[in-house]
């Protein structure tokens, strides 16, 4: 993107009159209502997300916590577009205090930094989550070709944006002597590192297909995992829709037209956000899926037995219970891990259905389980505590 108000020919803010229109016309209040809901809704796939890692007692990776970042991001924009609608934004330039021009111009730099960012930094941390499942040389080498290529591209795009003029202050503020290059360059290169993070979303959409599809797991599962982790799809239409806005800084009325250019940008940032925490809310909808069975299913009068017989034959301890995941991995001759605590089991141990088909170092199959105990208060023959 260029610079957030039109410019003449060496790149400057064109000035205008405010022309005491009543009413004026504007649509600031779309641009700030649309970013304070983008925050919320994809604040609150994040914080699920950080959630289900939570109940499953794994921290928080790298992964992690750019993707906080990415939506932090996105909060600054929305926090920048906020201090702009007073100013100006979404008005028709004409209608403009002149006074308030630099100002706005320099807020406009800051939102576009924060919105590209927010977007390379939301589908690098997908990337980020690739690389852990990834299953060949060539496969995690091809992933870290697109963490890299997206980062210099959109990074160097924000660069442009402030470096445009010499000195770099007569970007957003006419009245320093300079020159600065031609609109046209931004405006361009914009476009292209636009499209190139759209595509690279449909790249790393279809990566997880050829990961997931060799995995021994029942075709039914193998689709609803690679489609929760093909949701960056979404992120990358948002991403060309707001490339086709990026001319409207050569426009002659940008601080009325480029609305579009903002909350598709915003739209790209969050969208991205949400589909990067799908896959992992999975384990929310299983948690859910498997407490409701509990409580109107079978599950629920099968407690309530076990409940029963416990108290009545271990004097009345009380019973708990624990859902857990056993992944099977590693080596077929291998035991790899076994561990336990008074409130979850984990278990990772090896288990092959064909022999012949066993790859070391893949997944071979997950299984979900349900381990139920009790604190015994009753004493054996000696006295002893048990």
């Amino acid at each position: 993107m260029s610079s957030p108000l039109p410019s003449d020919g060496s790149g400057g803010i064109l000035h205008a009159g405010s022309s005491g229109r009543a009413p004026v016309e504007t649509t600031g209040p779309a641009v700030e209502i649309s970013g304070w809901f983008l925050v919320a809704i994809s604040g609150l796939f994040l914080g699920l997300r950080v959630y289900c890692k939570h109940l499953k007692h794994r921290g928080l990776w790298w992964d992690d916590w750019i993707l906080t970042t990415a939506w932090l991001a996105l909060l600054a924009d929305a926090i920048v577009n906020t201090i702009c609608k007073p100013l100006g934004l979404g008005m028709h330039l004409r209608d403009i205090d002149p006074d308030n021009l630099s100002t706005l111009a320099f807020l406009g730099y800051l939102g576009a930094s924060f919105s590209m960012l927010g977007a390379v930094w939301s589908k690098t941390s997908f990337a980020l989550t690739l690389l852990r499942i990834a299953t060949s040389k060539k496969m995690k080498v091809a992933v870290w070709s697109i963490i890299l290529t997206m980062n210099l591209t959109m990074t160097t795009n924000v660069i442009l944006n402030w470096v445009q003029c010499n000195p770099i202050p007569r970007g957003w503020n006419m009245a320093i002597p300079g020159s600065c290059w031609d609109p046209k360059i931004n405006a361009y290169y914009g476009v292209f590192a636009g499209v190139y993070s759209g595509l690279m979303d449909i790249v790393l959409s279809i990566i997880p297909w050829a990961i997931v599809w060799n995995l021994q797991m029942k075709r039914k599962e193998k689709i609803g995992v690679a489609v929760a982790m093909s949701m960056g799809v979404f992120a990358g239409s948002a991403a060309f829709v707001k490339s086709s806005k990026i001319l409207l800084v050569l426009d002659g009325d940008f601080t009325y037209e480029g609305y579009n250019l903002i909350i598709w940008g915003n739209v790209e940032v969050a969208v991205a956000i949400m589909a990067a925490s799908v896959p992992v809310l999975r384990v929310l909808v299983r948690e859910v899926r498997i407490a409701t069975r509990r409580r109107y299913g079978q599950g629920a009068e099968s407690a309530s037995d076990d409940t029963t017989f416990h108290k009545k034959n271990f004097g009345g301890g009380t019973l708990h219970r624990s859902s857990t995941v056993m992944v099977t991995a590693g080596h077929q001759d291998r035991l790899l891990d076994s561990s336990s605590s008074s409130s979850s089991i984990n278990w990772e141990i090896p288990h092959i259905l064909d022999p012949q088909k066993a790859v070391p170092g893949r997944i071979l199959q997950t299984q979900e389980i349900t381990v139920q105990y009790h604190e015994r208060d009753v004493t054996d023959t000696a006295g002893r505590m048990v």
